[in-house]
């Protein structure tokens, strides 16, 4: 039978601790690093899409611009005028509600991330939606190819 001594119980305490704040750290959203432990079960790409629907419903176009936005796409817009358009393409939206993302897998240099979610718009109406969402890693961030999830 193994003694518990005081030295064992505290490495055994540290031990655990190390386990449960790096739990926590990867299990926190990169948008808003908020705890969610469903985002710890998820792959990066579905990560990056979860992120990209919070700033969504909380109309954060900087984030996305900064964030989400592949390099080639920002050469394309500048910051403020993807904000303004940004604004204006959300302003009859209430809220946005995310019920499933599933990662689809990685071909042509790109993943695919199907995401069911809800809108909410000013008006009352509730709207369900089912998107595919393509992105591509880029400098170790995944980034959402607009061109080919939007249009």
């Amino acid at each position: 039978m193994v003694k518990l001594t005081k030295n064992n119980f505290y490495n055994i305490l540290c031990g655990i601790l190390i386990f449960l704040s790096i739990f926590i750290m990867t299990g926190c959203r990169e948008y808003d690093k908020k705890l969610d432990v469903a985002y710890f079960f998820k792959t990066e790409p579905e990560k990056a899409v979860l992120d990209f629907m919070q700033s969504l419903n909380n109309e954060d176009a900087y984030y996305i611009y900064d964030n989400l936005l592949p390099n080639n796409d920002k050469n394309n817009i500048s910051r403020e005028k993807f904000a303004r358009e940004f604004v204006n393409i959300l302003s009859g939206v209430d809220g946005i509600d995310v019920k499933r993302t599933v990662y689809l897998g990685y071909e042509n240099n790109m993943s695919k991330v199907v995401a069911e979610f809800e809108i909410r718009y000013k008006n009352g109406e509730l709207k369900r939606y089912k998107k595919y969402i393509y992105l591509i890693e880029e400098n170790n961030k995944w980034k959402i190819v607009f061109k080919k999830t939007f249009i």
